[in-house]
């Protein structure tokens, strides 16, 4: 009689067993098909990518508008012979994403080893009910034109890598203890803080002109007066239309003020 009884607790015992474990393997497959950012990359021009033209597509955290953004996935690939649109998939870890924080994806088109299209706005992914999927309409980089010389183009690429401080919006000065910042990262995008929050976006930059715009930021709320300084800054970086560096200071004046945004380098 016990071994009778035994047997088939061992087979509901095994039979269980069987069950979690293919339960388990489907979950698996589940979240490695969720852990993919897929898309299109394309640009408006009717010109033709030559075969040896690289294209890069990156997936980035940039929660953090004072640092560099951390690369969670990147593919690079040549043409190869065929033109836009390009399709790419991005296999990223998803133990690394977390909730609270802005995923985004850009990508750059480079010809003979220079950037000749590149993302000018913000494709959030992932998080924030943000998709999985999106379509990259990449703008062309104007290259500096003739007119500007080489004093220009040098002035141009010297804004890349430098970080400034805001000493006075518009001739209006700045709020005490409110400070308010402007960086350039990389070729072709701008950071900073805005006074209370950080903000990011795409930079154009083309001998002394520059532009600023779609810049995005953190939604934390502070004081009224740096609230009010901030969206005067937001407002006037959008504006902007072309820059000086002397020395240590740089100015940048926008549209409708004869008075300048002044900054230090820090």
């Amino acid at each position: 009689m016990p071994k009778r009884s035994t047997l088939p607790l061992i087979g509901l015992l095994g039979f269980s067993l069987a069950g979690c474990a293919h339960g388990g393997s489907a979950g698996s497959g589940a979240s490695a098909e969720s852990a993919v950012v897929r898309g299109t990359v394309t640009y408006r021009e009717r010109i033709a990518l030559p075969p040896e033209a690289v294209i890069t597509v990156t997936l980035s955290d940039v929660s953090l508008m004072d640092a560099p953004a951390k690369v969670l996935a990147e593919t690079t690939f040549t043409a190869g012979g065929k033109q836009v649109p390009f399709s790419f998939e991005l296999k990223y870890d998803p133990a690394r994403i977390q909730p609270q924080n802005t995923y985004a994806v850009r990508a750059t088109i480079q010809v003979d080893e220079k950037m000749s299209w590149t993302t000018d706005a913000m494709y959030p992914v992932i998080t924030r009910e943000s998709p999985n999927q999106v379509e990259l309409l990449l703008k062309r980089v104007a290259a500096p034109s003739a007119a500007a010389g080489d004093a220009g183009e040098a002035t141009s690429g010297a804004l890349v890598g430098t970080s400034w401080r805001l000493e006075d919006l518009l001739g209006r000065g700045v709020v005490e203890n409110a400070e308010a910042t402007l960086e350039f990262p990389e070729e072709g995008r701008v950071a900073g803080k805005g006074s209370c929050n950080r903000f990011f976006g795409p930079a154009e930059i083309a001998g002394q002109s520059i532009r600023f715009s779609q810049l995005g930021s953190t939604m934390m709320a502070c004081p009224e007066p740096i609230m009010n300084q901030e969206r005067d800054y937001f407002k006037a970086l959008e504006s902007a239309e072309r820059f000086e560096v002397q020395g240590s200071v740089l100015k940048i004046y926008c549209k409708g003020s004869n008075r300048p945004l002044r900054f230090t380098k820090q």
